[in-house]
């Protein structure tokens, strides 16, 4: 990870960059924020997937407690979906939405490489409410991981992404 300079940043003149997983190694890089532990929150980012390979991905994770172990909104500008994960015990599993399609959970069609996005995740005890572009776009009922935890960015694919403008507001 580190801080490069971007003058099409919505807040610029820096952002983020995630550069994605190296040869050989089998997880994407997180950016963790260790300042910040909370169970109940409010996270926002705005964030631009680079490069129109396959695989590109950007998210977003909470309660954070160890590299096997936290949520995850992956954004993809490939097959274009939102998904909501649980990572346990190291293996990923989707997180059933109000939408009910388990796997297409909060499919969007805005998703796309070299633009600017914007997405929210609101997060009390077991309720999860995702936002994408300043509307609701789904919510789920998980209570899989409940204790608190870091927050933090996530990257997937060739390209990696970039983030702006990310805010935690600790609820608890």
């Amino acid at each position: 990870w580190e801080v490069l300079s971007d003058k099409t940043a919505p807040s610029h003149p820096n952002v983020l960059q995630g550069a994605a997983s190296a040869a050989g190694e089998s997880e994407p890089p997180l950016a963790l924020f260790d300042k910040v532990v909370c169970r109940d929150g409010d996270l926002s980012v705005k964030f631009r997937i680079d490069g129109s390979e396959r695989g590109n991905a950007a998210g977003m994770v909470w309660r954070y407690q160890d590299p096997n172990n936290y949520y995850l909104l992956s954004l993809s500008a490939d097959d274009r979906k939102i998904v909501l994960h649980r990572i346990r015990n190291g293996v990923a599993e989707v997180v059933a939405t109000d939408k009910g399609k388990r796997n297409a959970a909060g499919e969007v069609d805005e998703v796309r490489a070299g633009q600017w996005h914007v997405v929210k995740v609101v997060f009390r005890g077991p309720k999860v409410q995702v936002f994408f572009g300043n509307r609701s776009l789904f919510t789920a009922d998980d209570s899989g991981i409940l204790a608190p935890g870091k927050t933090g960015l996530w990257v997937k694919g060739a390209k990696g992404a970039v983030f702006d403008d990310f805010r935690i507001d600790k609820k608890s």
